[in-house]
C-alpha cells in the first residue's frame, strides 16, 4: 500500500501479488547470504536472524488477513 501525507490510500497492489512479494523477497536476500557466507561461515548467526525475521513478516501478514476476515 501506499499512502499520502493525509493519511488516505493512493494505491495498494493486487493480494496475490503483495502476499508473493515477502516470500520472493526471502529468496533473494537469503541466496546473496549464503553466496556471502562461502567466505564467511562465521556469519551463519545472521543468516539464522534473517531467516526468522522473514517468517516472522510472513506469518504476521498472514495473520492480519486471517483477522481481517479475508
Amino acid at each position: 500500500m501506499q499512502w499520502s501525507l493525509s493519511g488516505r490510500v493512493n494505491w495498494s497492489a493486487p493480494r496475490p501479488l503483495a502476499l508473493a512479494f515477502t516470500p520472493t523477497l526471502a529468496a533473494i536476500v537469503l541466496c546473496a547470504l549464503t553466496i556471502a557466507l562461502k567466505e564467511h561461515p562465521e556469519g551463519l548467526p545472521a543468516l539464522a536472524a534473517t531467516t526468522l525475521a522473514f517468517i516472522g513478516a510472513h506469518l504476521l501478514h498472514l495473520f492480519l488477513i486471517v483477522r481481517r476476515g479475508r
